[in-house]
């Protein structure tokens, strides 16, 4: 009787440290607060994970820059200090510059194209880079954030000439600096969990971000003017390191990118629903003027010079790819 009650006991302890040692914990940093769509459907996508893996995977959740800014989540992601992380696009130029193309301003049509074309073969070469030399791997190439769009303190922006001389914020990427320069405005780096402050005290003038980020971040309590010049797409992504996907079983994998995918469709239907009702929560504060009459064209002829200068930072043979991709893609 004894030896059978111990040989049951031990095939229990067996068991149970066999599905300790299958469960696996990735750690997810991103910028986002739990207040914004982004960060809510993050950490339901990472609760879908642990239950579509019965308990396998479990993704814990650290929000709001707590482990670190986003360029620095991101290159912790290249170390295997941190498992997976979502970043802008633009940051994550910071290791692979090609991946600023699609904030290049004016370069999409609308966001059915800009998805098609990031998903396509001709951002294969740029993400494959990503991967191989830097260990990085998209679980979802897109993740919807919005056009972005102007705001300023004291002065209505309807053309490019109106924003001459002023000090406006800009992320730490060429592309914007180069944009910001060819509108004759000066572009100033501020990072991004620092934005209300710099422009509650007026160290900077203005800023651009898309209307969620305006929003979620009220960044119109503290200027007087919203200008919908829809210059530039912002795209973020989420990534994970190539041995942390690597480590998880074929089918574990299967889990999360189909989880990433269902969130991304979810997180552009939201984004895109919720614009609106943003938009006018914003004109119903009366503290920012929302300017619909802008001139985008003379925006979008400024722009033209960024590609240019840009080219040699992204690549040639990187640009020319995307760019005829999108041409093939109008014509059909």
């Amino acid at each position: 009787m004894f030896l059978r009650r111990l040989a049951a006991a031990t095939l229990i302890a067996g068991s149970f440290l066999a599905t300790t040692a299958q469960a696996q914990t990735l750690r997810f940093g991103h910028a986002n607060t739990t207040a914004e769509i982004a960060g809510e459907l993050f950490q339901e996508f990472a609760d879908r994970v642990n239950k579509s893996t019965g308990g396998a995977v479990t993704i814990k959740v650290f929000p709001a820059e707590q482990l670190g800014k986003e360029i620095d989540l991101f290159k912790q992601v290249k170390e295997g200090a941190l498992d997976i992380s979502a970043p802008s696009m633009a940051a994550a130029s910071a290791l692979v510059p090609a991946l600023e193309i699609p904030s290049a301003p004016f370069l999409w049509k609308d966001w059915t194209e800009a998805e098609a074309i990031i998903r396509s073969a001709a951002f294969d070469p740029i993400f494959d880079e990503l991967r191989d030399k830097h260990s990085i791997v998209p679980v979802s190439r897109i993740w919807y954030w919005g056009w972005r769009n102007m705001t300023t303190l004291d002065r209505a922006v309807k053309k490019p000439e109106d924003l001459q001389g002023l000090k406006i914020r800009v992320p730490e990427s060429p592309v914007w600096v180069e944009m910001i320069k060819a509108y004759g405005a000066s572009p100033t780096p501020v990072p991004f969990g620092e934005v209300y402050t710099a422009l509650q005290q007026k160290t900077v003038d203005g800023q651009e971000n898309p209307i969620p980020t305006i929003y979620s971040r009220k960044f119109y309590e503290v200027q007087g003017y919203v200008a919908m010049t829809r210059h530039m797409l912002q795209n973020n992504m989420i990534v994970i390191n190539k041995d942390s996907l690597a480590r998880l079983k074929p089918e574990h994998r299967e889990v999360l990118f189909a989880e990433a995918a269902r969130a991304s469709a979810m997180n552009t239907y939201l984004q895109q629903k919720r614009e609106a009702s943003m938009l006018e929560d914003i004109r119903k504060s009366g503290r920012s003027k929302i300017i619909e009459d802008v001139d985008r064209d003379a925006f979008a002829a400024k722009s033209k010079v960024v590609a240019t200068a840009m080219e040699g930072r992204w690549g040639k043979a990187h640009l020319d790819s995307v760019l005829a991709a999108i041409d093939a893609q109008r014509k059909r």
